[in-house]
């Protein structure tokens, strides 16, 4: 079983990865993101708790995301793979994963695609699809500057430990998707063989 983990400041194309590989490979898409807006949506009690923080520009505390990961990596452990999207963002999220996969023997973090790109860049396709899509975290030019504020804070330095030194692949997120998309598939083709 393959752990992929695309990593990345809000924006950078890692969702719309994670499609293309889940459809390519028959992988399975956990995306905490798509969870939480799915949360909010049918207004569960969990849905309004992340409202609150996501309105602020805040990461959503690690006990709430992790054992609302977990639930789904339980579910998912006959599958072939999992996509990690957004997930981990802090150092206690990194240590979390590696004990859920430890703790039910379906293997370890494998490979993390870190995506990067111009900040301007950045804040344009997220104020572009707080238009389309309506989301709220996406739609105020203050939270989407405070959202990756918060990424270059608490998250952007979780790999760099001496371990993961070897599985980081940099991606330029810039490049057009189907560019991407080849390039993290030339990445990941030796996994399957």
């Amino acid at each position: 079983m393959i752990h992929i983990v695309l990593f990345g400041p809000p924006g950078c194309g890692k969702g719309t990865q994670a499609r293309i590989l889940k459809k390519k490979f028959g992988l399975i898409h956990l995306s905490t993101g798509v969870m939480f807006r799915h949360h909010i949506k049918c207004q569960t009690s969990l849905g309004k708790l992340v409202r609150y923080y996501l309105k602020k520009g805040l990461l959503v505390p690690d006990r709430i995301t992790t054992n609302m990961l977990n639930v789904e990596i339980k579910k998912s452990i006959s599958s072939r793979g999992i996509i990690y999207d957004g997930y981990p963002r802090t150092k206690n999220q990194v240590f979390s994963l590696e004990e859920i996969l430890k703790e039910k023997s379906i293997g370890k973090i494998d490979i993390i695609f870190d995506f990067s790109i111009e900040k301007n860049l950045l804040i344009n396709r997220l104020l572009n699809r707080g238009k389309i899509s309506y989301r709220d975290d996406d739609t105020d030019i203050i939270t989407v500057k405070k959202r990756i504020e918060e990424y270059e804070k608490e998250t952007a330095c979780i790999w760099n430990e001496e371990k993961w030194k070897n599985i980081i692949v940099k991606v330029k997120a810039s490049f057009s998707i189907e560019d991407v998309s080849l390039f993290i598939e030339k990445k990941i083709m030796n996994f399957f063989e």
